[in-house]
């Protein structure tokens, strides 16, 4: 009982911050997962975050665009501007002011900006899904993931990939630097001693 209740919470800490679910094995003396064993759990864990995470920033994204669209003049975008005064002089003195649309500068594409638009639309989801599990958080950039990127294979793809490849990043350099808890991560520090 004692082993699952470790695996399950190496598995949450994984699903939400992916850097912590290594770190938590290797620096806690009670874990003692073999390197294969870190690796499959970190993995699930990262995977199970992905999913939960994926589909649970797009039910939040629906239910903002359902909102938006029932308060809609909350959410108005272009306010529009007062024209300047206009003044009626034939008799009593009275200020007008007529309601105006704004006006929207012309957007300008040049090819350099299509280049720039077409490489972001192309790339940024292979670096947003390499930066996740590490520098962000798995809910954060899968929130941001999923407003890049409709198609959930793909999504999952890339994840997998990234979660693989940063569970085994991690976890071996805890096996090689041979570390098991924090006090021997301070006493073999080669700036502090």
């Amino acid at each position: 009982m004692e082993k699952l209740v470790k695996i399950l919470l190496v598995i949450l800490f994984s699903s939400v911050k992916f850097a912590l679910g290594p770190s938590y094995v290797y620096l806690n003396e009670n874990y003692q997962f073999t390197f294969l064993q870190t690796n499959v759990y970190t993995i699930i864990g990262g995977m199970l975050g992905v999913v939960f995470f994926m589909y649970f920033s797009e039910w939040l994204i629906a239910l903002y665009r359902r909102a938006k669209k029932r308060f809609r003049k909350y959410f108005r975008k272009g306010q529009g501007v007062f024209s300047r005064p206009v003044a009626d002089v034939d008799g009593v003195m009275e200020i007008r002011y007529d309601y105006v649309d704004a006006e929207k500068k012309k957007r300008i594409f040049t090819r350099r900006s299509r280049r720039i638009v077409r490489l972001s639309r192309k790339f940024s989801l292979i670096w947003m899904a390499a930066l996740t599990p590490i520098l962000f958080s798995i809910p954060l950039g899968m929130f941001v993931i999923t407003r890049l990127e409709h198609n959930h294979k793909k999504i999952l793809l890339y994840m997998l990939i990234s979660v693989s490849c940063w569970s085994l990043v991690l976890t071996s350099i805890f096996e090689l630097s041979h570390v098991r808890n924090i006090p021997e991560m301070i006493n073999n520090a080669p700036l502090i001693k």
